[in-house]
Parts: structure tokens; C-alpha cells; sequence
């Protein structure tokens, strides 16, 4: 085998399956939020749809102590665009940018950050989680959640989040849920 088999070495979950965020509220985060106990690597795709207005709201990546998003804590992450126009994100493009980093703050979206029909592409080890535990008692990093924040202005916006497990540490064909 070259490559890895997502359906055996990895786990594929849609958070946020393709709809309108408007409304939404970027200060909680997107239920469910995943798991990494048993993955090494998460690849959060954040994919948007049309948008009525530019999404004027921040993206945050949580750690939390469950799948419901319970005691969620902001913490930094770093990610990389495919955005609609650019050289490396062209219509129907399939190339991401250069590597850019957020602090627990998150990303402030803009036009040029996730115009319509953009994706943005968060990547976190699980080894990166370790150290943002201390304030979640009894937590370790590989077993607490990531959750998304994202939300968006009044008008009808649409995106979908998915993550893309990898590192699998025990390959299955049938892999356990990472959101429950």
C-alpha cells in the first residue's frame, strides 16, 4: 500500500455538514467537536459556499473536555488558505498557500482570508495539545476534543467542516466515532 487508506488508516467526520452559518456564533464551538485519542494528526477543512455578505467573524479552534464542546479554551493553530483568485488558489484550484499561524485569538475573517468558495485548512498534532491541558483538570491532550468556532452575519452564508484523521494508532476497516 502507498499512501494511507483513509477508510483504514484514517477516520473522515463532517462537524458541520454544508448549510447556511448565519446566525452562528463563533464564541462556542460547532457541535460535535472530535476527538484525537486515537489519531496523531487532524486536518480541519473549513469550505465555503456562496456568501451573501463577507463573513465578518473569527475562527477559533477550541479544546474542550467533550464532544458537546463543554468548557471550551481558545488555542492557537496553524493553517493554510486556498482562496478564489490568487495564484495558489486560482477558480477550481487545488493548491493551499504557505503555512500562516493564529493565536488563541483566532483568525479574523475577511475577503482575503476565505472568499467565497475559499477553504482554509487547519493542521494540529496531537502532541501540540498537551501543553494547552493544564486548565482542563484530568485532561489529557490526546484525549480531550477540538472543536470549531465559526460563525457568520445575518445574511445566508454557507460552509461545511470536516476533519480528516490520520496516524491512525490501531488501523481498522470500521474505525470508532471521534465525536461521541
Amino acid at each position: 500500500m502507498n499512501g494511507f487508506h483513509l477508510s483504514e488508516g484514517g477516520h473522515l467526520a463532517v462537524l458541520l455538514p454544508p448549510q447556511s452559518i448565519s446566525g452562528a456564533s463563533s464564541a462556542t464551538p460547532i457541535n460535535p467537536a472530535f476527538s484525537m485519542k486515537n489519531y496523531a494528526h487532524a486536518s480541519i477543512l473549513i469550505i465555503a459556499g456562496a456568501e451573501a455578505t463577507q463573513d465578518a467573524t473569527t475562527l477559533l479552534l477550541y479544546l474542550c473536555s467533550s464532544a458537546a464542546g463543554a468548557s471550551p479554551i481558545a488555542i492557537p493553530f496553524n493553517y493554510f488558505l486556498q482562496i478564489s483568485g490568487t495564484a495558489y488558489g486560482v477558480a477550481g484550484g487545488d493548491v493551499l498557500g504557505p503555512m500562516n499561524s493564529a493565536t488563541a485569538a483566532g483568525l479574523v475573517l475577511s475577503a482575503a482570508n476565505l472568499s467565497p468558495n475559499g477553504v482554509i485548512v487547519i493542521e494540529i498534532d496531537d502532541r501540540e495539545l498537551e501543553g494547552a491541558t493544564s486548565t482542563l483538570a484530568g485532561v489529557l491532550g490526546a484525549d480531550s476534543y477540538l472543536g470549531v468556532g465559526l460563525g457568520s452575519p445575518a445574511a445566508v452564508d454557507l460552509a461545511c467542516v470536516a476533519v480528516i484523521l490520520s496516524g491512525a494508532r490501531s488501523a481498522n476497516v470500521s474505525s470508532p466515532s471521534v465525536t461521541i
